[in-house]
């Protein structure tokens, strides 16, 4: 396991065939939490981590840093993984993602509402696979908490 740090074109919409993931942790006093946001409705409106594609010449660490300050405004270093996923995604394309996690300081969240519409801190004692509707996500979850509690 790798957790040392590491600092398709929107408007086209055209699918990419690679993406990153990132789950972002908060530590209040003894309790810590993740930060979950919900889809809008023209996405389904279920509840993931960051999600988001790497575009043409980016880095996966850059897209990473790239989509936690777009969807959220939280400016925080990133931290690489070795999870990767390898996946299909609705135009039949391979894509492989690759995960990341971040610690914010604050629970001031700014979220993107061309992709969210809500967004929850969840206690990390209260997660599980049913807090996500892609098993991915949590696995995400699971490994990016190991780092986080180091």
């Amino acid at each position: 396991m790798i957790c040392y740090n590491k600092y398709v074109n929107k408007e086209t919409r055209n699918p990419r065939s690679k993406k990153v993931q990132v789950v972002v942790f908060l530590k209040e006093s003894e309790e810590s939490y993740v930060l979950m946001l919900q889809t809008n409705k023209k996405r389904g409106e279920f509840w993931q981590n960051i999600t988001g594609g790497v575009d043409q010449g980016e880095s996966f660490n850059e897209a990473a840093s790239r989509e936690l300050i777009e969807e959220t405004k939280i400016e925080s270093q990133v931290n690489e993984t070795d999870l990767f996923f390898k996946f299909h995604d609705q135009w039949k394309k391979d894509v492989t993602e690759q995960v990341f996690w971040a610690t914010s300081l604050t629970r001031e969240v700014e979220i993107s509402s061309d992709e969210h519409q809500d967004y929850k801190w969840i206690n990390i004692e209260e997660i599980s696979k049913d807090s996500y509707k892609y098993p991915s996500n949590f696995e995400a979850f699971k490994e990016c908490l190991k780092c986080f509690l180091k």
